[in-house]
């Protein structure tokens, strides 16, 4: 163990606390699914409180940042689909310094460093999630994507002791969720589509917006979004622009 790892264990943890640790980190490593991979989570808790948790994978290139599929544990649906829908992950300043610093955040630490669009923030506040430890691994040798979780709840303290578990525990979680994000892909590949989804993705191809849409469907805004995020789900991907070409790959839209 690298000596600042010892060092955190020895200022910030228990004896419980390096078992439990030990705990979760061995469990990890068997994780194939999705389901294996949340599992894990039940566990942490017992390490430190917070109401929901997801993960994201991404990296940085010349364009821009590149997130692909999350695993979305207990994060709340509607937020979800509301993040997708308006591409508040790929616009927060949270998540661009994620993948930039991989360095442990806490909100209330953040709000002071990041200036965070008021319509995200009051999403996360609507849904009760005000505070939020964010921390991620850099990509491991010959991997491409970093990884970035999230764990928030109505009131979340910042505590080193938190700290310290987070940066002992983050790179094992990244290994196990890059596994099970080859089972997800292999997944994907026997995704099925409705024909109203098919419908949208191929208005998405023509660069309509969601209001757009609605007036050539003749359904509402709501509806049009609802739509979009099914879709992002299904194909496995952050972002509209991510669906249409991911839809494009597996033959489900034409190309043209």
């Amino acid at each position: 163990m690298p000596s600042g790892e010892s060092a955190k264990f020895s200022t910030y943890l228990s004896g419980p606390d390096a078992i439990k640790l030990l705990e979760v980190i061995h469990k990890s490593l068997s994780c194939v699914t999705k389901d294996n991979f949340a599992a894990l989570f039940p566990m942490i808790q017992e390490l430190f409180p917070f109401g929901h948790v997801t993960a994201l994978l991404g990296h940085h290139e010349n364009n821009g940042m590149v997130l692909v599929p999350g695993a979305n544990i207990s994060f709340p649906e509607q937020w979800l689909q509301e993040s997708l829908s308006n591409n508040y992950l790929h616009l927060d300043a949270v998540v661009k310094e994620n993948f930039a610093s991989y360095e442990v955040q806490h909100w209330s630490v953040t709000r002071k460093k990041l200036y965070r669009r008021e319509d995200i923030n009051a999403l996360s506040q609507d849904f009760g999630m005000r505070e939020c430890y964010t921390h991620g691994s850099r990509p491991t040798a010959g991997g491409q994507n970093g990884s970035m979780f999230c764990f928030s709840s109505s009131a979340m303290k910042y505590e080193m002791r938190t700290v310290a578990i987070l940066e002992v525990l983050i790179p094992h979680l990244h290994l196990a969720f890059s596994h099970v994000y080859d089972t997800m892909l292999s997944e994907r590949n026997n995704t099925v589509l409705s024909a109203r989804e098919k419908e949208v993705l191929n208005w998405l191809k023509q660069g309509k917006s969601s209001w757009d849409m609605s007036v050539i469907l003749g359904i509402s805004k709501r509806t049009v979004n609802f739509h979009v995020y099914n879709v992002i789900q299904k194909l496995g991907t952050t972002n509209r622009t991510q669906a249409v070409a991911v839809a494009s790959r597996l033959g489900l839209i034409d190309l043209d």
